[in-house]
């Protein structure tokens, strides 16, 4: 909020960015695109709580429509589809970034957009589509290597099924071909996005300043809302965004505080605990049969979370809980997909979805209705 205000010209908390130059970007360790669109949300309704969150609402909606249509698209069926959509609807990780203002559900939003893209057969757009989604954060990056990956790896398998040889050299050019798109689209939009609204006339210096920046985010052990990677997948280190207390009178004496408000990162049970099984169920399905759907859910989830491992491990990255946000939706696709490869009683789907209705309804963040 205070960088778009900031941007705007608007007063801003005194103590955050001292001595920020109005109309210019101050938070140089993330790209421009996220902060601009809420800018401009304020610019045309408000300083105001609709203001700065309805681009994170709005991406949020977006990314359930678009992450169904991946799902049929991948699957050809509804009900995988839509069950996944369901998972990643109630899951309270999403639905939290969905409705604050933060860079993670734009650069997810623009990910999955990517991702459709590339499925209808609009591989260019695809790929400008990820640098869109690096804009917002750099993490974007991590989709475009989920295509390419996904589209080599398919191949191989599929010649492999068929008993036919594979000549790499179209995937490698396919894969050259992408992966320029992509890095002239990024770059070109940062250095358009800096030359109006940072200090930074070349995008290169700024790109460079992100990962020197980044590179410099360590610390030997976790403290605070910090966590390790491997704690995401047990819900642990939760971050506490919003808590607003209230007081239980009883004869004018308060007789408990409880909490009124909420906001929690942190997903829901009955979808990350079942994160591991579901994607050896991926794995298994990926080599037994060549299927597609389980091939992206593998990749989907090994490229945008298995990374984060070295990270902490060697270099002792700091992290938080809500670099998840990318990998969720291939952990709910993951779930609809084993459950359903089952075909289990429809009970059964239905006690599933009431648990996860259940577990959203424990992390709802209001507690209490007006």
């Amino acid at each position: 909020m205070n960088v778009a205000r900031i941007i705007l010209g608007l007063p801003h908390d005194p103590d955050v960015y001292q001595g920020a130059a109005p109309g210019l970007d101050p938070n140089l360790e993330h790209p421009p695109l996220a902060k601009l669109i809420i800018a401009l949300s304020m610019k045309l309704i408000g300083d105001n709580a609709y203001g700065y969150r309805l681009p994170s609402v709005a991406f949020g909606v977006a990314s359930i429509f678009l992450f169904y249509l991946i799902l049929k698209r991948l699957s050809r069926n509804s009900a995988i589809a839509f069950l996944g959509a369901f998972a990643l609807s109630f899951d309270n990780l999403f639905f939290v970034h969905g409705r604050i203002a933060t860079l993670d559900i734009s650069m997810l939003a623009f990910m999955l957009m990517g991702f459709y893209l590339y499925l209808i057969g609009m591989h260019r757009a695809s790929a400008a589509m990820m640098a869109l989604s690096s804009l917002c954060k750099l993490g974007g990056i991590y989709g475009a290597l989920v295509v390419m990956a996904f589209h080599i790896s398919s191949a191989y398998l599929s010649a492999r099924r068929e008993g036919v040889g594979l000549d790499p050299i179209p995937l490698l050019k396919w894969a050259e071909r992408y992966a320029l798109t992509f890095a002239l689209s990024f770059i070109i939009g940062l250095g358009i996005l800096d030359w109006f609204w940072t200090k930074y006339k070349n995008p290169i210096e700024h790109l460079s300043f992100i990962l020197t920046y980044t590179r410099s985010l360590t610390r030997p052990v976790p403290t605070g809302i910090e966590s390790y990677p491997w704690q995401w997948l047990l819900n642990e280190v939760k971050i506490p965004y919003l808590t607003v207390n209230v007081n239980i009178l009883e004869n004018g004496v308060v007789k408990e505080t409880r909490p009124a408000v909420a906001f929690v990162g942190a997903m829901n049970p009955f979808v990350i605990y079942l994160c591991i099984p579901s994607m050896a169920y991926m794995a298994y399905k990926a080599l037994s049969s060549g299927d597609r759907y389980p091939l992206f859910m593998l990749l989907w989830f090994s490229l945008t979370y298995l990374p984060f491992l070295p990270f902490s491990l060697i270099w002792h990255r700091i992290m938080y809980i809500f670099y998840f946000l990318l990998s969720l939706p291939s952990v709910c696709g993951s779930i609809s997909y084993a459950l359903l490869d089952q075909r289990p009683p429809k009970i059964a789907v239905l006690i599933y979805m009431a648990a996860v209705i259940i577990g959203f309804y424990h992390l709802f963040p209001f507690k209490s209705i007006p």
